[in-house]
């Protein structure tokens, strides 16, 4: 059944959406996520946690493959932890991409005491913060941005496929039949491990940017 709304309540919505809009904030985004606003430094903190975590999660793939048969059950529940893992911090590599690709550059924030404050749901603080202008050197960003998570998508998808297989066929023969998919993983890992590489060089170059414009200015 449908319920009737007031015009009221619906302008009062608009109204405070708008505010939102202008100001920058992380409430809401144009895109079906509604992503939250970040720093440079907290995506590039997620890049260097994805970074290390691809490589454990291959690792533990490495692991499965010269298991011996009594320590396989072992090897494949790290395996599945790592999984886990990677999957949350991939989470937060999506979240940062679509960011980006729906809020432009808008979706970066630094500490100012010009506007409003924004609260931020992951770290439950609310900061005096303000959008800021990183230029050319966002383009680079959110490029990356959308290649790490186009890489991370492969992965997951991989290591998905892996996981679930052995669950029901974890043995020797399984993981054998598993090979092309394990070559597979290895390749995609190694590709979202450079591609994180080359966005912290990018957030890098713009904190360094943005320091020495404010050096300019002081």
């Amino acid at each position: 059944m449908r319920t009737s709304r007031h015009p009221e309540v619906l302008l009062a919505a608009v109204i405070i959406a708008a505010a939102l809009l202008l100001g920058g904030c992380a409430s809401i985004g144009l895109g079906p996520a509604a992503p939250p606003s970040a720093t440079l430094q907290t995506v590039e903190d997620d890049y260097r946690q994805a970074q290390l975590q691809a490589a454990a999660t291959q690792d533990a793939l490495d692991g499965l493959v010269v298991s011996a048969d009594l320590d396989l059950r072992q090897s494949f529940d790290y395996f599945s932890a790592n999984m886990a893992m990677m999957e949350q911090i991939g989470k937060r590599l999506v979240a940062h991409a679509d960011g980006m690709f729906y809020r432009g550059t808008y979706y970066f924030v630094e500490s100012g005491k010009s506007l409003e404050a924004c609260a931020f749901p992951r770290s439950g603080r609310t900061d005096d913060l303000r959008s800021i202008d990183l230029g050319e050197n966002f383009y680079l960003i959110s490029e990356t941005g959308g290649a790490i998570k186009r890489g991370f998508r492969a992965f997951q998808f991989d290591i998905e496929q892996i996981q679930s297989y052995l669950s029901g066929n974890l043995t020797p023969a399984g993981i054998d039949v598993l090979e092309p998919i394990l070559r597979k993983a290895k390749v995609d890992s190694d590709s979202l491990q450079s591609t994180l590489s080359q966005a912290q060089t990018a957030l890098e170059r713009a904190k360094t940017a943005l320091l020495l414009e404010a050096q300019k200015k002081g």
